[in-house]
């Protein structure tokens, strides 16, 4: 089996976990043999889905989190239009999937930020950016063996995004210190979790947009204006069950709300 046809077959077969939502087994000669590999499997799944991608999620943001996958710094996944939701939605949950929960800073875009040779400064995204807003992403993965030490796997996996509820967009970022903005995680109206933005890799969100602006694999699309960038969590994943209604509280730039269901 050449690299292109192994590629292919687990792209699809990822899609089609994903769009009816079981798992596979994934034979170690399936594996992508590194980071290159993953993201085209990666590219393959959104060409075979016909989907749009309305953004990017940044994943393994923390170096718990890297410990666990078993990869060596963040990585991207793309966010599709048919699961990027509002404020409040309801979302149905593939349980098959061992379904998590996120609460994530999100960066809108207001210009392309398209491939160069020069390096986006952080300057530079900053002069780009629209809003900052409170976000919660559904976290989860197709693979049968489940994240714990899946590595590449989780890239090729799309990151292991799920599902996205985007809140207000109408906070004042730039009054706040981005660097250490506190958010609280609530699962049926009881505190699970709390973390700050400076809990990011990166330092702040608009700085992970900028690593993300950066990556050759985004090429050739890049980056867009109205692009959505949510950028790694800041309360841990919690495991989610039908029936349980989530809010993040993230202060004066908001608070974001779902309710989940099978």
């Amino acid at each position: 089996m050449t690299e292109t046809s192994r590629g292919a077959g687990l792209s699809r077969r990822l899609w089609e976990a994903r769009r009816d939502g079981h798992s596979i087994r994934v034979a170690e000669g399936e594996r992508p043999t590194g980071e290159a590999e993953a993201y085209a499997v990666q590219r393959g799944i959104t060409e075979m889905s016909g989907r749009e991608v309305a953004g990017y999620k940044i994943g393994a943001t923390a170096e718990i989190a890297m410990n666990m996958l078993g990869v060596e710094g963040p990585f991207f996944g793309p966010l599709y239009r048919e699961t990027f939701r509002g404020d409040g939605a309801t979302v149905r949950l593939p349980m098959a999937h061992s379904p998590g929960i996120e609460a994530e800073f999100v960066v809108g875009l207001a210009r392309d930020l398209p491939p160069r040779d020069a390096p986006w400064s952080f300057d530079e995204v900053r002069a780009a950016v629209a809003w900052v807003a409170p976000g919660l992403e559904i976290v989860g993965t197709r693979i049968e063996s489940g994240l714990a030490g899946a590595g590449v796997l989780a890239i090729a996996d799309g990151g292991a995004n799920i599902d996205f509820v985007l809140g207000p967009t109408d906070g004042d970022w730039r009054g706040a210190d981005l660097s250490s903005h506190p958010v609280t995680l609530a699962v049926n109206g009881a505190e699970a979790a709390s973390g700050n933005s400076g809990m990011l890799v990166f330092g702040d969100p608009i700085a992970g947009v900028a690593w993300l602006a950066n990556r050759p694999e985004l090429a050739p699309r890049g980056l867009r204006a109205g692009d959505a960038v949510t950028t790694g969590t800041c309360t841990g994943i919690r495991p989610l069950a039908p029936g349980e209604e989530v809010v993040a509280d993230y202060g004066s730039l908001g608070s974001v709300r779902a309710r989940f269901e099978t």
